[in-house]
């Protein structure tokens, strides 16, 4: 069980999820959302949620990313569903209307995402926003918004393995990341959003008023981190998601 000393730090918000209630296990160490990243100079006019993805004028420029839960994710929140539904109704519903999304997609790729959009091959991508900070750094014309209505939150966690031979040291390194001047140069580093909150306050003001990295409370309301699966749900998304790369246009 992890110590509590330094978890004040972490914005509650972030904490007692589904996959680790009352944290016991885990500690998050960066966090963030599934969104779009697009092109300002390829695009008339920006998108900012998920059904924007099937407008007319995207055809064959929109870069998926390569899974199942995120595509189907998508597609879910886009008709007001959790991303998390095992209601086979809603379920069918999204395949058939992600199949309507076909011709805008351009590709679905893993990190061959970044390149593109980077030399300016694509004009909109559905990705992390982890993978989209790298990008806009790499790339001034480059934007990420987060769909207000639903989206996917995620944490990179440190967690404790059970064969650790120095459990001491193991909580040192968690209790030293958890400080706040540490927390700050990591994040600055790293490029990704902090859950630790006095870390986020010594950023530059701009950066902490991002609302594409860190969203304002109404937005992060709606959002979701995916519940683990059994087999049976997993192959059925794998499926699901199986037929729409199939499809086609």
């Amino acid at each position: 069980m992890l110590i509590e000393k330094g978890i004040e730090n972490i914005g509650p918000e972030f904490l007692n999820q589904s996959f680790d209630p009352g944290n016991k296990f885990s500690i998050p160490y960066f966090w963030g959302t599934l969104g779009i990243v697009y092109n300002e100079t390829m695009v008339d006019e920006a998108p900012e949620h998920w059904d924007d993805l099937w407008k007319p004028e995207y055809k064959d420029s929109i870069m998926l990313f390569d899974g199942a839960r995120e595509v189907l994710g998508l597609g879910l929140n886009s008709l007001g569903y959790s991303l998390n539904s095992k209601d086979p109704q809603q379920l069918e519903e999204t395949v058939n209307k992600l199949y309507k999304l076909t011709p805008n997609i351009k590709a679905i790729v893993a990190d061959e995402m970044k390149g593109y959009m980077i030399q300016n091959n694509a004009a909109i991508g559905v990705t992390f926003s982890g993978e989209a900070s790298q990008m806009l750094e790499k790339n001034p014309n480059l934007k990420y918004v987060v769909p207000t209505e639903a989206s996917n939150l995620w944490f990179d966690n440190i967690v404790i393995p059970k064969t650790v031979k120095n459990q001491d040291a193991a909580y040192a390194f968690i209790n030293f990341m958890l400080k706040p001047e540490n927390a700050l140069k990591n994040a600055e580093y790293v490029g990704y959003s902090t859950p630790n909150l006095p870390a986020k306050e010594m950023l530059p003001e701009e950066t902490q008023e991002d609302k594409a990295f860190y969203p304002d409370a109404d937005t992060m309301k709606h959002l979701e981190v995916y519940e683990k699966f059994d087999h049976k749900w997993t192959g059925k998304y794998s499926d699901l998601f199986l037929q729409f790369k199939m499809y086609r246009k």
